[in-house]
């Protein structure tokens, strides 16, 4: 046995608990930021769930437990305690006392209680210095009556999902079914909304966690109230604007900040007391890192149990390429949820004062017009900081988000010198509306959107006349045609799942209309996932009312099925499945539709040849004949040799796998179920490393006006552990201070140990998701003699894959876990001399005893030096 073996097998021994549930980490990385001090313990036995004789039992070991810390004379707070649907506690303690609290009878793991964030939308936008400036309030948000065009629709989404016709033929909206939103909370004083709060209101149900109160308003960030609005508001006497389910019951859970964040353990605990609450939906839009190992997805999946289902976002990180499946509650039973971009948006016109034929369209995140008559129109140069900044006081700016250099603080400083509004241009390859979600209460100034085309035309008149002057008097919205429409939308975050899961389906979410709180304006045009999450939440509401008698994974099941797949415009071709799950929801096909199919989506993981089935129910009451048919979708590849790369260096191919029907017509009796089976094979000419292949299954009755279900499935051509983890050769990086020590070098750099100038520092990507990353001390024989005991200084099981602007950060104090001569994990203090340091990355789905599966790098000799 090689000596690598051996001290995997003693690592396996000694750190169980690190590999299970993240090891007792001391502080965050760059991947998760969690709460100081704050630690989340999961205990051995299994939630009591509904067993009232589990729960006694449960709690008794709870109780155990604090009696032996007791005894160890331990000081903890307990946070939060759970017994049904998760059984753990959170708790504040010391440091020192984290090894004592492991070693307690019936302690499985402990990790930290991680910080949760909603989906941020992820621009190419400047980190500058405005964020530590502070500016006079300058309140630029209006409260006017919302003005709209006579024939303005402020319910497209309806007809895209099929909502308009259950509305109008079978009189379904929400009735009897109550949603959770689990969130910034809910405006409930929104006359849309309800009004109130409390028995007999719309929001009948809730709870502030972030104050311990009742009272659940939105008082600050607005995301919460507009999801609200989407799933279920009702303000068809005024804007016209209704939510998808808009007779539903709510309940408000505030438990994330102004800033959109929420703690870990308070989420947990609202998800209880939604459920005690009698909730059948959830919604919650989190951002995650894309495993499915969390307390959370294992709270959202025990809600089934109970015949709740959690719907989650999807998240937002389309731009940074694949494995970006963010949700947080990735569990089996939850439905994530990706976004396309609406039909139609509303806009606001601004007209050229010397040529009132010339007008331009621009959007706002306020659904409300500029509130100024008329300004001047200056362009923000490209790729530069202008040196005089005055030239813009009092006028309307144009900024390239794409070109205005990452260095230089302009928002902030047009903040200061006084410019009337900003005109941003977000993404300079779409031809469509976008959103500026500029979610920062130091933002003052008023900031609207135009495409890159308006930027241009506006630019050829500036040329003409200097002082080129807009009027924007015209106050009325304008509900316009989205030549995006029904595209997936650039910010919707790529699959697949750290698991290779496919997740799951998509609902519009770009340029979506709905409520906002009434003194932040009532109203608001917002982008995200989140918007999406709400629709299929709002969805469900409607089928749980048509369906009653069915729970909800059946629910779930039937939403997905009856999906329709999205074309890529691009490339002429469906999308990727990594990219929309099964496609578009219409929730008035899965009402009127009697045929279920499981498994509702096929992994195929790496296999290049696979042998599938399909089962085949026939609910109805009459035979039905089935057709079997293949679509192939685009395939994908987000590799470069080395490194993932961003979405748009991603590379397409139209070569699609090979399926073959045993029988591609199948007959099923009423009340019946049929096995059918085929096989999958993957294209053959999809050679390169990287490439994800995907398509769907159409099964489809005979009749002509019948309606088909879609099945998805995924694969990787070629060998799932070739895909590169470390981002080698450009890293890992030896570095001393800032220096990047050369990985070619064979002279020691000298490092004293005394302080983070003069200690080793590494610095890492991840490529591909990795379930463990080790990292070794070597001598200067390149012979392991022990471990850097990484989970007293960072996340380092189940890492997600970094994005563009993130690298991992590792500094060595020079302690090892010596594994050979110490026991349980003491420390040795290393010597003067030679060292290496050596990262193992477990490859996907590796074996962790099997050396080749593992990626590993070496860095350039290390000369310890301590000064006497």
């Amino acid at each position: 046995m090689s000596r690598f073996l051996i001290y995997l097998i003693i690592i396996i021994i000694y750190c169980v608990q690190a590999i299970k549930a993240k090891g007792i980490i001391k502080r965050a990385t760059k991947h998760v930021e969690i709460v100081e001090n704050a630690y989340l313990l999961k205990f051995s036995m299994p939630p009591s769930y509904k067993d009232d004789n589990k729960k006694r039992n449960v709690i008794k070991q709870h109780e155990y437990f604090y009696d032996e810390i007791k005894k160890k004379g331990l000081n903890i707070t307990i946070r939060y305690e759970f017994h049904e649907l998760i059984n753990a506690i959170t708790f504040e303690a010391k440091d020192d006392d984290l090894k004592s609290i492991v070693e307690i009878n019936g302690v499985q793991s402990v990790e930290p209680v991680q910080k949760h964030r909603i989906p941020p939308i992820s621009f190419n936008m400047i980190k500058s210095k405005y964020t530590q400036m502070i500016f006079d309030k300058r309140d630029w948000t209006t409260n006017t009556p919302l003005n709209l065009t006579k024939e303005a629709n402020l319910n497209t989404i309806h007809k895209m999902i099929g909502v308009d016709l259950v509305h109008k033929q079978f009189g379904y909206y929400g009735k009897g079914i109550k949603v959770g939103v689990i969130d910034t909370g809910i405006d409930y004083l929104h006359p849309a909304l309800g009004g109130c709060f409390g028995p007999g209101c719309k929001v009948e149900y809730g709870y502030n966690y972030l104050e311990n109160t009742w009272n659940p308003r939105d008082i600050c960030f607005g995301h919460g109230t507009h999801i609200a609005g989407i799933i279920g508001a009702n303000d068809s006497m005024h804007s016209g604007f209704i939510g998808i389910a808009p007779q539903i019951t709510f309940g408000a859970y505030r438990v994330m900040n102004c800033n959109g964040k929420g703690e870990g353990d308070v989420i947990m605990t609202a998800l209880q007391r939604a459920k005690d609450d009698g909730m059948n939906i959830i919604n919650l839009s989190l951002g995650g890192n894309g495993w499915a190992v969390n307390p959370l997805s294992e709270m959202a999946d025990a809600l089934t149990k109970y015949g709740i289902i959690v719907v989650t976002a999807n998240g937002n990180y389309g731009t940074e390429g694949i494995f970006e499946s963010g949700g947080t509650l990735l569990g089996r039973e939850t439905i994530a949820v990706a976004s396309i971009e609406n039909t139609h948006y509303l806009s606001f016109k601004a007209y050229d004062v010397s040529d009132k034929n010339f007008s331009i369209d621009y959007v706002t995140v306020t659904a409300r017009a500029f509130a100024f008559p008329s300004a001047k129109i200056e362009i923000f140069p490209d790729h530069i900081c202008p040196e005089n900044f005055m030239i813009y006081e009092n006028k309307v700016v144009i900024v390239n988000l794409e070109t205005s250099p990452l260095s230089c603080p302009w928002l902030g400083i047009l903040q200061i010198i006084n410019a009337k509004a900003i005109l941003i241009i977000i993404r300079n390859d779409s031809l469509g509306p976008t959103i500026a979600n500029f979610n920062n209460e130091k933002i003052k100034i008023p900031i609207a959107t135009i495409n890159l085309i308006t930027a241009q035309l506006i630019k050829e008149r500036k040329k003409k006349n200097n002082d080129l002057e807009f009027d924007f008097s015209e106050k009325i919205g304008h509900v316009l045609p989205n030549p995006l429409g029904y595209s997936m939308s650039y910010y919707s975050s790529w699959g697949l799942s750290n698991l290779l899961d496919i997740k799951e389906i998509v609902t519009p979410g770009g340029m979506i209309f709905s409520t906002y709180p009434v003194h932040l304006g009532s109203y608001a045009q917002l982008s995200g996932s989140s918007m999406s999450t709400a629709c299929v939440a709002g969805a469900l509401a409607l089928y749980m009312e048509a369906n009653p008698s069915k729970n909800s994974r059946h629910a779930r099941d039937m939403l997905t099925i009856y999906a329709n797949p999205i074309y890529d415009m691009k490339n002429k071709e469906k999308a990727s499945v990594l990219q929309q799950g099964t496609g578009l929801i219409n929730v008035y096909n899965s009402i009127i539709s009697s045929t279920l199919i499981t498994p509702t989506k096929i992994l195929l993981y790496d296999k290049s040849f696979s042998y599938k089935y399909l089962d085949i129910h026939n609910n109805g009451k009459r035979v039905i004949t089935y057709i079997l048919k293949h679509y192939p979708a685009i395939s994908v590849n987000g590799y470069n040799g080395t490194r993932s790369i961003r979405t748009n260096y991603m590379k397409f191919n139209h070569s699609a796998a090979i399926v073959k029907f045993v029988k591609d017509k199948v007959t099923v009796q009423p009340g019946s179920s049929v096995r059918t089976y085929f096989t999958i094979s993957s294209p053959k000419d999809l050679i390169e490393q990287g490439w994800f292949y995907s398509g769907f299954i159409q099964v489809k009755p005979i009749e002509q006006s019948a309606i088909a279900v879609t099945i998805p499935y995924a694969g990787f051509a070629g060998d799932i552990k070739s895909l590169p983890i470390l981002g080698q050769p450009e890293f890992p990086q030896l570095r001393k201070s800032n220096k990047i020590i050369s990985s070619n070098t064979t002279t020691p750099t000298i490092f004293t140990m005394e302080n983070s100038k003069n200690r080793p520092i590494i610095t890492m990507v991840i490529s591909t998701p990795t379930k463990l990353l080790l990292i070794y001390a070597l001598n200067s024989d390149k012979k392991i003699i022990g471990r850097i005991n990484l989970y007293l200084v960072g996340v380092t099981s189940y890492l997600a894959k970094t994005r563009f602007n993130q690298i991992l950060y590792y500094e060595w104090n020079g302690d090892i876990v010596d594994l050979e001569n110490k026991k349980n994990g003491f420390k040795s203090y290393f010597d003067v001399g030679i060292y290496y340091l050596k990262i193992s990355a477990l490859k996907m789905f590796g074996n962790i005893l099997n050396e080749s599966d593992w990626e590993s790098w070496i860095s350039p000799p290390i000369k310890i030096q301590r000064k006497k």
